[in-house]
């Protein structure tokens, strides 16, 4: 029997379109995500030795941290949309990006850790994709740079307390993810669009309001209407440390 891995944070990164990009873009693709990714961590708190584990597949990273930094890798990642907004003002390639984050047991090794594949399926997720391509559409120029999708046990457990900075809890809407074996809701964070726009791009805002329940309670004597009830409805800016 082994033990129960110690849960982690991961955060991934993923450049949208990279391979339309000219070759000699392209190229400058690993160092761009480098330092956007370096300068969302230093700001959020986040120090080199609290990376665990990195990989970088060129066009994108995953970082795995320690569960009580989850609140600063929240932060990161919505700090992220701003430090790429300006990046695409100023500089090329303009890249656009998707993140996630989630939290999990995670073991030191490289193994297939259902934290690390529910991770993937949350970036990959075609919902969470076409949300982004429909806020591009309609969005101004600078919104959309950057998109967020957050697994329910992260979100959760990052807003149980004071734990993030930056991130707000209320900037997050609802978005039920199907994706291979993964079917639970997730929830997006899109800079330039509210819960109530995101919810009306996924089709969220039509479904049915809740009915309403009333329950009551009586405790001596007749009863007479409603009288109480309630209604619910290459990344190299930390060098792959591990522990």
């Amino acid at each position: 029997m082994n033990p129960v891995p110690q849960h982690r944070a991961l955060l991934g990164v993923d450049v949208i379109g990279s391979a339309q990009l000219p070759g000699y873009l392209m190229n400058a693709v690993p160092a761009t995500i480098s330092e956007l990714v370096g300068a969302a961590l230093t700001q959020s708190g986040i120090k080199p030795d609290d990376v665990l584990s990195l990989e970088s597949p060129g066009d994108g990273a995953l970082m795995v941290l320690p569960s009580g930094k989850l609140g600063e890798v929240l932060d990161a990642a919505v700090l992220l949309d701003q430090l790429t907004t300006d990046h695409n003002r100023w500089r090329k390639p303009e890249v656009r990006l998707r993140a996630a984050v989630h939290v999990g047991p995670v073991g030191d090794d490289d193994g297939f850790y259902r934290a690390r594949i529910t991770h993937t399926r949350l970036l990959d997720a075609p919902e969470f994709k076409d949300l982004l391509k429909r806020c591009h559409e309609e969005g101004a120029e600078d919104t959309a740079n950057t998109a967020l999708i957050v697994s329910s046990e992260a979100l959760d457990t990052a807003f149980s307390g004071d734990h993030t900075r930056v991130a707000r809890r209320s900037d997050f809407a609802s978005l039920p993810v199907a994706h291979k074996e993964y079917r639970h809701e997730a929830w997006v964070r899109v800079p330039g669009f509210d819960p109530r726009s995101l919810a009306g791009f996924t089709g969220a805002a039509d479904a049915p309001e809740p009915a309403a329940s009333v329950q009551n309670l009586v405790q001596h004597g007749d009863m007479n209407g409603v009288q109480t009830g309630s209604v619910s409805g290459g990344l190299n800016y930390y060098g792959g440390r591990r522990r």
